[in-house]
């Protein structure tokens, strides 16, 4: 049985195939011109992803709807995603900081003060000697 990925894009194909037969099937010289102006009809290769499909299908009169839209999020985007990376990044860094912090206090001090000891305790032995 074929997934839902597979239904859906033979599905999508067939609704192409459906909206292009009317000129494939008219006289040659409609055929012609049609197939010169649909330049931008995508070939089964191709992957057309919902948002696409959603675009190409829109009506023209939502078209100007649609690049408002875009314009706007581009725009939000432009202004919220720096603070919103940086909020992220900071509370990274607070809490590598933290965890190092540990580390450092579980793990390396405990080795400084011992190679402290053994070096204090080297250089006692050489003042006695």
């Amino acid at each position: 049985m074929a997934d839902d990925d597979t239904v859906d894009l033979l599905r999508k194909a067939d609704a192409l195939i459906r909206r292009t037969r009317v000129f494939v099937a008219g006289s040659p010289t409609l055929a012609t011109e049609t197939a010169a102006t649909d330049d931008d009809l995508p070939v089964l290769t191709d992957i057309v992803t919902e948002h696409e499909a959603a675009l190409a299908t829109a009506p023209p009169h939502m078209q100007q709807h649609l690049d408002a839209l875009r314009e706007e999020l581009s725009r939000w985007l432009d202004e919220e995603l720096p603070q919103a990376v940086l909020k992220v990044t900071d509370g990274l860094a607070d809490q590598l900081m933290g965890e190092l912090t540990h580390q450092a206090e579980k793990n390396l001090l405990p080795r400084l003060i011992a190679r402290l000891d053994g070096s204090a305790a080297q250089s006692e032995i050489l003042k006695n000697s």
